[in-house]
């Protein structure tokens, strides 16, 4: 078992930063991602609103910056080792991962969203074969296909612009508007060429080896069809990466982690920060400040325990 001061699980913004800030206050800190680093942030096609970057910058691009400055600065991080479990062993935490058993002073959880699943049939039998959550990872597989983007918020209107590109892109919205929170993105979006499907629901992915359709149901007038496309990008909301907290931590009523000033959890030395932590706004920018927040507040914990 390794043991060190400060674990931080999860390796975008908020974590990377959280990373950042370990090390500078001198803790033994290790990073822990079950992919690679960026989070959300990597898939996001272009960032305008984080300070520093006047003309934009690509999430990718991003992603990476900020991962390089951490390696740079001493961060350990540990890409495809996914936590198992979190709990608590008297004063110290015990963490088991795919690879490896961990003992921590304290944690910081910086684990995101994961994507929310439409659960009908073919979503699960086609995924990497026309079904995708991700149309900044998947958009060059689809140049001059059609594609089917099912959602109706920010991240749907995004991914529709991203895949308008390179492929004939249809959007297929629950309700009756596309619900965008930047007006920036709507007109955007009336200007690229996206036709919008509204009172859709998607009832089947249909296809043979690779997706051929989608089998889908109007709700205002109750006919049924069919529509054609080679890929469905699916973007119908996330939900928080909590599940390993084998640990009684109070959630609020979505599973999100709820924290106070410090980014401290009900579980002392157990922080949290990001996208996984209830309330607030869910931005680059403000996971980046609560990793900071998460951090130093975990030196002072880890500190004062010595």
């Amino acid at each position: 078992m390794e043991s060190v001061e400060l674990l931080i699980i999860g390796a975008g913004p908020a974590g990377l930063t959280a990373g950042l800030y370990g090390v500078r206050s001198e803790l033994k800190t290790v990073v822990l991602e079950a992919a690679a680093p960026g989070g959300q942030m990597a898939t996001a096609p272009k960032i305008e609103n984080y300070p520093g970057f006047p003309d934009g910058i690509p999430g990718m691009e991003l992603a990476e910056r900020m991962e390089t400055q951490a390696r740079n600065a001493g961060v350990e991080i540990r890409n495809f080792e996914s936590v198992e479990s979190v709990r608590k062993e008297g004063d110290v935490f015990v963490v088991e991962t795919s690879e490896d058993k961990y003992e921590s002073v304290a944690v910081i959880v910086a684990s995101g969203l994961s994507h929310k699943k439409l659960g009908v049939p073919g979503e699960a039998e086609f995924l990497g074969r026309g079904v995708s959550y991700c149309a900044t990872c998947d958009a060059p597989l689809f140049k001059g296909k059609k594609v089917a983007v099912v959602g109706d918020g920010t991240a749907a209107a995004n991914a529709a612009l991203t895949l308008s590109e390179l492929a004939d892109v249809k959007m297929l919205v629950g309700g009756d508007a596309v619900r965008a929170t930047e007006r920036i993105i709507l007109r955007r979006l009336e200007r690229s060429g996206v036709e919008i499907l509204r009172n859709v629901k998607v009832l089947e992915i249909v296809g043979e080896d690779v997706v051929s359709g989608v089998r889908a149901l109007n709700t205002k007038t109750g006919e049924e069809f069919l529509l054609e496309v080679d890929g469905v990008f699916i973007e119908v909301g996330k939900v928080p990466n909590t599940e390993f907290l084998k640990l009684d931590v109070q959630l609020d009523e979505k599973g999100y982690i709820i924290v106070d000033s410090k980014q401290q959890t009900s579980v002392e030395g157990l922080f949290a920060a990001g996208d996984v932590t209830s309330g607030g706004v869910k931005q680059v920018v403000t996971a980046v400040a609560q990793g900071a927040v998460a951090a130093l507040n975990a030196y002072e914990y880890v500190r004062g325990r010595d």
